[in-house]
């Protein structure tokens, strides 16, 4: 079926009018496809042919002519790049980022993608920084991330191998095709805390591994060792001796009906920082253990786009005189569920999205319990054209982690993760101006 869905979307892609830029234009520019092709109304949350194509290995190609030869050439006659630019305005009622009324970030993002086809069965994604972003989280200008997948045809499906390393997604980028926030790039509203377990629990740290994994119709499965860390492979920030993390993917993904659905499960265990060095300094040793479950569904309702994305996580305290959880420093059980519903009112314009969690923290409140952490997301995005897009999320926060008395433990909670309220108020609103050309 797959190798069906890929040759139908190659004959149209060859007849294509000019392209339009999606959220990655390099790929649009190869394949001679608009945006719309690949995403379900709103990048990044993936159609069943963008899914086709990213299990391909961006191999796939359109209008472009290639440049062939022997030993298995098989290049675009263009080298086929993207920029994409996102401008921010956050304002929380509480210390984010120095300020505790409002802050611009011009730009937030500002980076350069040279992705695509490599040959017949290898492709390509780098990601580079244009400038200095602007956010509590920026980076300086330079290499970000870069993955090269090598996909083979076996039985009904594709065999990968995807060598990876990531300034800030967390193992899952090797390779995720689910819009849960599963893998931080995947989420489908600015506030991705408020709804994403495997954000909230903070697995989506800078990373370094190789992925291998097979994808057909129904399934998918990857089996991901990594380190803890970004370019660790080269000397850069961060050099590592071993792979001591384990981060294992399991889908279904089936169809129903219209219904394009999705349910799998996330793991992560081992020692990714075993053998990371900074600086020629050891990193202090964790242990990195949690567990997600997700779900998602995309079709329609009473002819109006409707995605729904949710999920549960976990993850266990340290044991006694024991190293510490990577995904949680509290002495309880850490737990997360978050469901988000997307209604596109206006297919492919304006999307209207409510988003709901229920977190258990890890950390023993002023009683003794575990400190609780809820929240409620309204968001609208607005796509001015099918390459820029209005942004807005605002994000109500409650629970016992906001109380005064449990100050101490919240502080240590907000400062495992920065995407945890405490610390930052109880109320967060985000409004994001992006464009890729």
């Amino acid at each position: 079926m797959k190798k069906i869905v890929l040759t139908l979307a190659a004959a149209v892609a060859a007849t294509a009018m000019a392209p339009e830029a999606s959220a990655l234009p390099a790929f649009a520019r190869q394949t001679g496809m608009a945006c719309a092709a690949c995403h379900f109304q709103s990048y990044p949350a993936l159609t069943g042919f963008g899914k086709a194509f990213k299990t391909g290995g961006y191999t796939m190609m359109g209008a472009q002519d290639k440049v062939e030869g022997e030993h298995g050439l098989s290049l675009p006659a263009t080298l086929n790049a993207g920029v994409y630019l996102q401008s921010r305005y956050i304002k929380t009622n509480g210390a984010a980022g120095g300020t505790n009324t409002g802050r611009l970030d011009v730009p937030d993002e500002f980076a350069l993608f040279l992705a695509g086809r490599v040959s017949e069965n290898i492709g390509a994604y780098t990601e580079v920084a244009l400038g200095l972003g602007a956010g509590t989280n920026p980076s300086a200008a330079g290499f970000q991330g870069l993955k090269t997948p090598f996909v083979f045809d076996v039985a009904d499906g594709k065999l990968m191998v995807v060598p990876f390393t990531v300034n800030g997604l967390g193992a899952g980028f090797g390779y995720d095709t689910f819009a849960t926030g599963s893998n931080a790039a995947g989420r489908v509203t600015e506030n991705g805390g408020g709804y994403s377990a495997a954000m909230k629990l903070g697995t989506n740290a800078a990373a370094s591994g190789v992925t291998v994994g097979y994808a057909a119709d129904l399934f998918h499965v990857t089996y991901t060792p990594y380190a803890a860390g970004f370019n660790v492979s080269n000397g850069g920030a961060a050099t590592a001796t071993s792979l001591g993390g384990t981060y294992i993917r399991a889908a279904l993904t089936p169809t129903v009906g219209a219904w394009d659905l999705g349910v799998g499960i996330q793991n992560w265990s081992g020692n990714a920082s075993r053998g990371v060095q900074v600086a020629g300094v050891g990193v202090a040793a964790t242990d990195d253990k949690a567990t997600v479950i997700d779900f998602q569904g995309q079709g329609e309702v009473a002819g109006m786009p409707l995605g729904v994305y949710g999920s549960y996580g976990w993850a266990p305290a340290a044991a006694v005189a024991g190293p510490l959880n990577s995904f949680n420093a509290g002495t309880l059980r850490a737990s997360h569920f978050g469901i988000l519903g997307d209604l596109w009112v206006m297919p492919g314009t304006l999307g209207v999205q409510l988003g709901m969690t229920r977190s258990n923290s890890g950390f023993a409140d002023a009683a003794g319990g575990n400190m609780t952490d809820n929240s409620y997301t309204l968001g609208l995005r607005y796509k001015l054209r099918q390459n820029v897009k209005l942004g807005l999320a605002y994000t109500k926060s409650s629970g016992s982690v906001y109380d005064a008395a449990n100050a101490a433990a919240a502080a240590l909670y907000a400062g495992q993760n920065a995407l945890r309220g405490a610390g930052t108020g109880n109320s967060l609103t985000t409004f994001i101006l992006s464009m890729g050309w």
